[in-house]
């Protein structure tokens, strides 16, 4: 009896596991369809630190930026005595530049530049920012500064408090595919957005790429707008590299 039963179990166990795939399947279908399967993100990203040479080539990030040496920034009353002690040489020819003459007092100084704005100091920002660009003293400065740096992930808690920084799609509400394709096709020959689109189009190409690290700065009163954090260099390759769901890094200067 038991060996005439063999068959039918060997059927029914067969039926049985062939509605065990087709349920699996059909579940995979739904999940599909629902858009909440996982794909695996076919892009990478390597963050690198910086060197010397990368920070001389971030100089204008700093030296060259007004945003830096402004009553919300710099010359903020909370940050003016920390950032002095980074950049004297640098707020001194600030300083010197906008009354036309040397300065030896320090009180001097500060009374000068202590809640203003470079607009508020010169009319000439634009060929000032590149003599203080050339400035070794200044330049020593600054890369001095960025050295205070170390490497830190930067979850998205960190990305929502850092100004500058976040997926292209919350800067540009109206792009709605965000696959690469997607991306590349609906930024189109729009000027200001080239420099994203270079950055979707190399990751589309090269899947793995290497890119230096974004720069976070902290100051003691935190950043514009309520921000905690502010970006100063590295904002599209940041951008990209978060729209395409890839871990953030960043060389976190933090002065607070």
């Amino acid at each position: 009896m038991l060996e005439s039963s063999l068959p039918f179990l060997n059927i029914y166990n067969k039926l049985k596991t062939m509605k065990k795939q087709m349920l699996s399947e059909q579940f995979k279908r739904m999940q599909k369809l629902a858009g909440i399967v996982e794909v695996s993100n076919p892009y990478s990203v390597t963050w690198l630190e910086p060197d010397d040479a990368y920070f001389e080539q971030e100089l204008d990030e700093l030296t060259g930026n007004d945003m830096r040496f402004s009553k919300e920034e710099f010359f903020n009353s909370q940050n003016y005595d920390k950032v002095y002690s980074l950049l004297p040489h640098t707020f001194k020819m600030i300083a010197e530049h906008s009354i036309g003459s040397e300065i030896q007092n320090l009180k001097e100084i500060k009374d000068i530049l202590l809640n203003k704005d470079i607009s508020d100091l010169m009319d000439d920002w634009n060929n000032f920012r590149k003599i203080l660009m050339k400035d070794t003293k200044s330049q020593n400065e600054v890369i001095n500064l960025f050295k205070k740096g170390k490497v830190e992930e930067w979850d998205n808690k960190k990305i929502l408090q850092t100004r500058g920084m976040g997926k292209l799609t919350n800067q540009q509400p109206h792009i709605k595919d965000t696959t690469s394709s997607g991306l590349i096709k609906q930024i189109g020959d729009d000027p200001d957005m080239q420099g994203y689109k270079k950055n979707v189009q190399d990751f589309k190409n090269e899947k793995h790429r290497k890119l230096p690290l974004p720069f976070v700065l902290r100051l003691p009163s935190g950043g514009r707008e309520g921000n905690e954090y502010t970006l100063i260099g590295g904002h599209k390759r940041s951008t990209i590299a978060a729209q395409l769901g890839l871990q953030i890094s960043v060389w976190f200067i933090d002065l607070k």
